[in-house]
């Protein structure tokens, strides 16, 4: 066989080769971006409901506060905003009697209800439930108490200033932290889409250079 047979046989050797194996290299890298592809969305998807659900974060009164005077108001702030007219406040005394009267409103992410002027001094629970943007329900309560208007002095009937909870500033970082871990699972969806769609397009170009 003369060098020039030998040689063409080489090339067309090394043809069959590339034209067998590299689409089935292509395919396993396809296969494995597909694969990312997929548990990035999963992870997006996954992570979004998270966020939208209501936690509470702060009351006004403070829970177990012992107030000077009655508060003019009760607020429930929570870390996602709330549906309207799905709020609810149960109010008991000391003695376990329910208090009527006592209607919740909700604005974004906060459910607040005017405080009753003529309810004596006591300690009160409020048990809630609200419903977050997601649907979920949340439900729970917190307590405060005050004297009776007739027990205290003239210089101690000055009301109680308002006072915010100190859970408030953890949740800001809950909510910077969450929104941090979406921004990089939605760019690692995009750099998986972007990867994906260079490979098979890369894959269509050889495909049809080689024909």
């Amino acid at each position: 066989m003369c060098p020039r047979t030998l040689g063409l046989s080489k090339v067309r050797g090394l043809s069959s080769f590339t034209q067998q194996g590299y689409p089935e290299v292509m395919t396993r890298i396809i296969a494995v971006f597909a694969a990312l592809f997929l548990f990035s969305t999963g992870y997006v998807v996954a992570a979004l409901p998270a966020s939208a659900h209501a936690d509470l974060v702060g009351t006004n009164p403070v829970d177990e506060s012992v107030l000077e005077s009655a508060p003019e108001s009760i607020t429930l702030s929570f870390n996602s905003n709330l549906l309207n007219s799905m709020s609810e406040l149960a109010v008991s005394n000391s003695a376990g009697e329910l208090i009527p009267g006592i209607v919740a409103e909700s604005v974004q992410a906060t459910a607040s209800a005017l405080w009753p002027a003529n309810l004596p001094g006591d300690t009160y629970t409020i048990a809630y439930r609200i419903v977050s943007e997601d649907g979920h329900p949340v439900t729970g309560s917190f307590s405060f108490s005050y004297p009776d208007a007739e027990s205290t002095s003239p210089s101690e009937s000055v009301s109680a200033e308002p006072q915010v909870s100190a859970l408030e500033t953890p949740a800001v970082e809950a909510q910077s932290t969450d929104s941090d871990s979406e921004s990089g699972a939605m760019l690692g969806w995009v750099l998986g889409v972007i990867a994906l769609a260079l490979i098979v397009v890369g894959y269509f170009i050889w495909r049809k250079r080689s024909k």
